[in-house]
């Protein structure tokens, strides 16, 4: 059909446990969009001055945390001054009670002004990590006594631990849903034995595309230890970490898959953009079997919510295609990486470009 576009322009040139994570890229990644990453929720004792102006330095300094992706960033010194006065960076809070533990507890809950939080972050050279995140493909397999078995249970205290620890740092989780495909598609013993081809084949349903593997037990006085290895990319990494007790285990892990995420799809520092290459330009994004006006609509909401998009603007139209003109504050390869968690772009492998513009550069995707 022909599409009824205003302006168009004419087309122009002993207990063991084993972790597997799933981390959705590319043309079929799941990406989710994280809520509450400028948000922040503290128990207090009570309303006093003292105590509200604790919370807004805990609830702010978790902000940084989830925003950066690194723990290590409050130890920048524009942050650490910035945590003497949080109310230069808080837009609204409120007190309230929530149940924790089974137990009434007051709390304040607090938002911050996104704009002076990323403003704050990247005058101090580092990375804001937009809410468009890659999800986590979860599989844990529990050995004890011998016996090997798929868990997901959020009763299980490493089922916990890993859930309560992510939430605090904005990665997204996705568990299997261990019904009669997952069955039929895997067992234990190959989680276990870290059998690449059932693994990838059963992670397909949930389009896991990197892994992450980890072997945990208790070794010698009962503690904790794990061995880790993660597939992002064609690439491998490998570490170890070990400790007297869960959270001590798994907060390597969070800071280990935030800081694999962060240096591929976070925005980049005002440093970095001073030297790195491709921040700021334009690309075009031609998008196939566009077929409405409600296909226009949503392509064009879409490509604007891509962190390190700044404008986006109708370029071309002929027939079932689009294309669009991006104006980038960043990394090229980072926005594309972003781009691609988009699930409804597909991208098209083709080298035809002959009739668009050599200006730029182009990307090719079909929309679905």
């Amino acid at each position: 059909m022909t599409l009824l576009l205003p302006k168009l322009l004419l087309l122009r040139q002993p207990k063991i446990l084993l972790f597997v994570f799933a981390v959705m890229w590319a043309s079929l990644a799941q990406a989710q969009t994280v809520s509450g990453l400028y948000q922040g929720s503290v128990a207090i004792e009570n309303q006093s001055n003292r105590q509200v102006l604790a919370a807004k330095k805990t609830a702010l300094a978790g902000v940084l945390v989830k925003v950066t992706g690194q723990t290590g960033s409050l130890n920048h010194a524009k942050l650490r001054q910035a945590l003497l006065a949080p109310e230069h960076y808080l837009q609204r809070f409120s007190f309230a009670t929530q149940i924790i533990d089974g137990q009434e507890q007051a709390v304040l809950k607090l938002a911050f002004d996104p704009l002076k939080v990323n403003q704050l972050i990247t005058s101090a050279g580092m990375t804001v990590w937009g809410a468009e995140r890659a999800a986590v493909l979860v599989w844990l397999v529990e050995e004890d006594q011998g016996e090997q078995r798929i868990i997901n249970d959020d009763g299980h205290p490493v089922v916990a631990q890993i859930k309560a620890q992510s939430e605090s740092r904005g990665l997204p989780l996705v568990w299997p849903l261990l019904d009669l495909d997952d069955q039929l598609a895997i067992d234990a013993g190959a989680l276990w034995g870290l059998f690449r081809d059932p693994i990838a084949s059963a992670s397909l349903r949930y389009q896991a595309d990197a892994i992450l593997i980890g072997r945990v037990y208790k070794g010698e006085q009962q503690q904790w230890q794990v061995k880790w290895n993660f597939w992002l990319d064609n690439s491998e990494q490998q570490w170890a970490s070990k400790g007297s007790n869960l959270e001590q285990l798994i907060t390597p892990l969070q800071e280990r898959l935030a800081t694999s995420l962060v240096a591929k799809f976070a925005l980049p520092s005002k440093t970095e953009a001073a030297v790195g290459l491709a921040v700021g330009q334009q690309v075009l994004v031609a998008v196939e079997q566009v077929s409405s006006l409600a296909d226009y609509a949503q392509i064009q909401a879409l490509l604007e919510g891509v962190s390190g998009v700044s404008h986006v603007q109708l370029y071309a139209a002929n027939g079932a295609q689009l294309v669009f003109r991006l104006f980038t504050d960043s990394h090229l390869s980072q926005v594309k990486s972003t781009l691609e968690l988009k699930r409804r772009l597909l991208p098209v492998d083709t080298e035809d470009s002959s009739q668009l513009s050599l200006t730029y550069p182009l990307w090719r995707y079909m929309w679905r």
